[in-house]
C-alpha cells in the first residue's frame, strides 16, 4: 500500500492537471470567439469609415460660425471647411458688423474679404461648383439661352451679377470681377490677379448705391492696402 504522503502527492498532481486542462480550454474558446478582421487585415490597419458629404441646403442655417459655398445652378448652399476654401473664390459668411450673411472673396492668406453689395459681379468659375467648366457652360445655356448665345458669340466665359434681391444671375458680358463693398462703401475691380480701387473725379474711392446706380461721395483719396493684393 502507498503511504498517505504518496497519495496526497498523487491527488495534488491530478488536480493540477485538471486545472491546466480547464484553463487551456477556456483560452481556446476565447480565441475562437474574438472578432477577426476580414481578409487577415489587422483591425488597427483598417481604414476609418468615410464621413458623409455635407448636405446642400436652400439657405444658411442659424450657426453663424459656418462658411458656405454656393452653387448658382442648383441654388443650393453647402457648408465648407475653412481649410478647403479656394483663393479668389466666392463664399458666404456671416458679418457680425452688418448682422447678416454676406458674400465674400478669399484672399491668398485664407481670409474672407469684402461684403458684396448689389451690382457686384464675379466669374461663374469662382463659385466652387461641383461640375466641370463644360458642364457649367451647358447648364447656363439651358437657364438663359439668349445670354449664353451672346457670350458664345463673344467667346466669353459666364459671369454672374448680384441683384438688389440678393440673388445671382447670368450677366450678358464677362468680367474678371467687380465688387461694391458694403462694409467700407468702396468699389474695387480685378485686373488679372490684382485688385484696384475705383475712384471718381475727386480721387475718392467712396461710393453709395441708390436707384441701381453708384453715386460718388467724399473727397479723400483712398489707396488700397497692400494686404488687398492677391
Amino acid at each position: 500500500m502507498r503511504s498517505p504522503l504518496a497519495l496526497r502527492f498523487l491527488l495534488g498532481a491530478l488536480l493540477l492537471a485538471n486545472l491546466g486542462a480547464i484553463l487551456a480550454g477556456e483560452m481556446a474558446t476565447a480565441a475562437e470567439e474574438a472578432p477577426k478582421p476580414a481578409s487577415g487585415t489587422p483591425a488597427s490597419e483598417k481604414p476609418a469609415p468615410s464621413k458623409p458629404a455635407p448636405a446642400a441646403v436652400a439657405a444658411p442655417g442659424s450657426d453663424t460660425s459656418l462658411i458656405y459655398k454656393f452653387d448658382p445652378l442648383s441654388k443650393k448652399y453647402t457648408v465648407v471647411a475653412h481649410k478647403d476654401l479656394k483663393p479668389q473664390h466666392v463664399y458666404q459668411r456671416y458679418s457680425p458688423g452688418m448682422g447678416k450673411w454676406v458674400w465674400s472673396k478669399v484672399a491668398a492668406d485664407g481670409t474672407l474679404r469684402y461684403a458684396f453689395g448689389p451690382g457686384s459681379s464675379q466669374p461663374a468659375a469662382l463659385f466652387d461648383m461641383p461640375v466641370s467648366s463644360e458642364e457649367r457652360t451647358k447648364a447656363f445655356e439651358k437657364q438663359a439661352p439668349e445670354l449664353a448665345k451672346r457670350l458664345s458669340i463673344n467667346g466669353a466665359k459666364p459671369s454672374l451679377r448680384l441683384g438688389d434681391d440678393g440673388q445671382w444671375s447670368l450677366m450678358p458680358d464677362s468680367t474678371k470681377g467687380r465688387v461694391y463693398d458694403l462694409e467700407s462703401g468702396q468699389r474695387f475691380e480685378w485686373h488679372g490677379n490684382h485688385v484696384v480701387p475705383v475712384t471718381h473725379g475727386t480721387g475718392s474711392n467712396l461710393w453709395t448705391r441708390a436707384g441701381g446706380q453708384y453715386l460718388p461721395i467724399g473727397e479723400k483719396r483712398f489707396s488700397v492696402p497692400p494686404s488687398y493684393q492677391w
